[in-house]
């Protein structure tokens, strides 16, 4: 679909959350941004242009001729309702002309069971470093001082510095996130994962760490990446796309397998995958999502996998597919969510 159908959708209010969601991507290419803003202001113009005009009376054709009942100079009193109707439609493109460009700032948009604000920026203690979190059931999209675009999970925080240096990018994440590094031969991209290091000069992938859990994960998307397990940089992997480390922290133990890089981030289209996911995993997963508590009755449970795609919906429908695939059943009591063998 072309940028400006989706435009369209968007000012006609019939656009869907995939459509928004693509919409909000192309901000990420210069041309098609351009065109975006063409097609607005375009727009814009031409209902200004239809307001301020007045209309004549149209000619009368007959026989073959055409016959001006009125002389062309002859103005028309305006009709306020017609007046009215067109002053609304100026307001109308003008309105979704803003709604968007605070979107395009923002980078921010409603997909699913989130609810996309990521407006919780503050400095971050002393050190003139910036951090910005996402509390359960938010997401957030950015982009750093380089170009760099970073689009955070819920639950997962960033912090950085307000203009990188002329040698070096660093910053340090906790929780989950996609990145899409702006490449620069001159100054690596290091980011701080846990005790570990994870560096790129220009590439797309896909970070996982939370702090809650033992183990994180680096899948690639494009380019490669090279994961730093110690302090000086000698046990270290390095990544092609569709490739995913998993290292275990608790055990030291590292796993390196081929994935579907786009499956793996599912997330960000606000779609839940699970293959052969743990309990344990899941259900922090639904804490995260959802912004509840869940509470597993039974220990024996925690020995179930998850496998399942589970697109943009509610908790309900969620725990619905979730009691089917594994046997259980499930009470919501006001934020928490019971988790129990069905027999």
């Amino acid at each position: 679909m072309d940028p400006e159908e989706l435009l369209e959708k968007l000012i006609k209010n019939q656009i869907s959350r995939e459509e928004f969601e693509r919409l909000l991507e192309g901000m990420d290419n210069e041309e098609i941004l351009a065109r975006y803003e063409a097609y607005l202001l375009t727009q814009f113009e031409n209902e200004i242009e239809k307001d301020l005009s007045d209309k004549v009376e149209t000619p009368a054709v007959s026989k073959g001729y055409m016959q001006v009942t009125k002389p062309l100079t002859t103005k028309v009193k305006k009709d306020p309702r017609r007046s009215y109707s067109r002053s609304f439609q100026v307001t109308a493109i003008a309105a979704s002309l803003a709604v968007f460009l605070v979107a395009a700032l923002l980078l921010v948009f409603q997909v699913g069971p989130f609810n996309w604000d990521g407006n919780t920026a503050g400095i971050y203690g002393d050190s003139d470093l910036i951090t910005k979190s996402t509390p359960t059931g938010r997401m957030f999209r950015m982009n750093l001082e380089d170009g760099s675009f970073i689009h955070m999970n819920a639950v997962s925080s960033i912090t950085y510095p307000p203009k990188f240096g002329s040698n070096k990018r660093e910053i340090e994440i906790t929780g989950e996130a996609y990145f899409d590094i702006e490449r620069d031969e001159t100054r690596p991209f290091n980011i701080k994962v846990k005790d570990y290091n994870v560096r790129v000069l220009g590439t797309s992938f896909n970070i996982q760490a939370y702090e809650d859990e033992d183990d994180f994960s680096v899948t690639v998307e494009s380019g490669k990446v090279k994961v730093i397990l110690d302090e000086d940089g000698e046990a270290a992997a390095v990544l092609e796309k569709d490739q995913k480390l998993m290292y275990s922290t608790k055990t030291g133990e590292i796993r390196i397998i081929d994935v579907v890089s786009s499956k793996e981030l599912n997330w960000r289209k606000g779609i839940l995958h699970f293959d052969a996911t743990p309990m344990e995993k899941v259900e922090k997963t639904l804490e995260r999502w959802y912004g509840v508590d869940v509470v597993i009755a039974n220990k024996e449970i925690y020995n179930r996998t998850l496998s399942g795609l589970h697109h943009n919906e509610n908790l309900e429908s969620v725990l619905e597919a979730l009691s089917y695939a594994t046997g259980t059943k499930y009470v919501i009591k006001g934020d928490s969510v019971i988790i129990s063998k069905s027999n």
